[in-house]
């Protein structure tokens, strides 16, 4: 069953807010700012030159179908403070916000915990609602920063998970994949330069997928979890056409089932067989890319009863029948 997205309000309301966000006063380089370090003035540059011209919202423009963003410069420390837990009404969506700085700094903290400051090359998750502020501080220079608000539920619950696991705040060195995904999305909120609702929400997958892989990186230093995962892919790969066991994987390190489970969820995020389907699946996807073969050969060929439950297992992974997908990406 498909979750059901927010109702969000009306979207001339939402619109309106919206715009007035974007011509407001506080938009990078309507006053001076912090000058950026040198790796990251391009982005600083190609963002403010963007925001200098912001373009008026589609019909389809919604909270429920695309998300908000722009790019700040805060040097009041009075006028800019968020409490995490203060900022919805009690008909109010939860969303989260992205925030990544350009030039200064400003802090983010947890309830409880010394805060944290956030420099160029840094960014974090705002869930709201948690237990969190961001502010800036008395003796900051001033904080430039990119940001982006997204009500999308299934993102929002990939996003919670991830930052339960990692924490908030993540490094984004200025060539990464994830830093290329925030400043397009952000020059896609100011200047709504998306085909239609689906470009919109391509991108924003994309910029959550190179969120979760930065994460997951940078808490595997050692390359503990991508060898694991690099071995455990080949050992599945090798089974096919038979669907190899998370028993039979077990048994091959030397462990029972359920210490296994634990083992490989400690380390990759994930549970073994949800791994194992996933690279059936991707196996099966590249089959559907790269050949004319029926459903049915695909399915036994990847370790799947039948036609029936590959179509079913696939449409759960890539939200598109087999089909579908095959056309659609041809």
């Amino acid at each position: 069953m498909k979750t059901p997205r927010p109702s969000p309000p009306k979207s001339s309301q939402w619109q309106r807010r919206y715009d007035q966000v974007l011509t407001s006063d506080v938009v990078a380089g309507k006053m001076p700012g912090p000058r950026p370090p040198p790796e990251w003035a391009p982005a600083l540059s190609q963002l403010t030159k963007v925001s200098r011209s912001p373009t008026l919202a589609p019909s389809w423009w919604t909270p429920g179908t695309a998300f908000f963003g722009s790019i700040e410069t805060r040097a009041d420390p009075s006028s800019y403070y968020w409490d995490g837990m203060k900022r919805l009404g009690r008909r109010d969506h939860p969303l989260f916000f992205f925030q990544f700085t350009l030039a200064g700094w400003g802090q983010f903290e947890l309830y409880g915990q010394p805060p944290r400051q956030i420099s160029p090359g840094t960014g974090f998750f705002a869930i709201l609602p948690s237990k969190h502020r961001y502010y800036l501080p008395e003796d900051s220079p001033g904080w430039t920063f990119g940001w982006i608000g997204i009500y999308h539920p299934y993102l929002l619950t990939r996003v919670i998970k991830q930052v339960a696991a990692t924490g908030p705040i993540i490094e984004m060195p200025p060539d990464s994949a994830l830093t290329a995904s925030a400043l397009r999305l952000v020059c896609g909120a100011i200047k709504k330069d998306f085909r239609d609702r689906y470009d919109v929400e391509l991108a924003l997958f994309e910029f959550l997928l190179a969120y979760e892989r930065q994460a997951h990186e940078a808490s595997d230093s050692s390359g503990e979890r991508k060898r694991l995962l690099e071995e455990v892919r080949a050992r599945i790969v090798a089974s096919l056409p038979n669907a190899l066991s998370v028993d039979s994987l077990a048994t091959e390190y030397g462990m029972s089932r359920s210490h296994f489970s634990h083992f490989f969820r400690a380390r990759t995020g994930m549970t073994p067989a949800r791994f194992a389907t996933e690279v059936r699946i991707h196996e099966a996807t590249r089959m559907l890319l790269n050949s004319h073969a029926a459903l049915k050969q695909v399915a036994d060929a990847c370790g799947f009863a039948n036609a029936n439950h590959f179509c079913k297992v696939f449409r759960r992974f890539q939200h598109l029948s087999p089909a579908s997908y095959r056309n659609a990406v041809r």
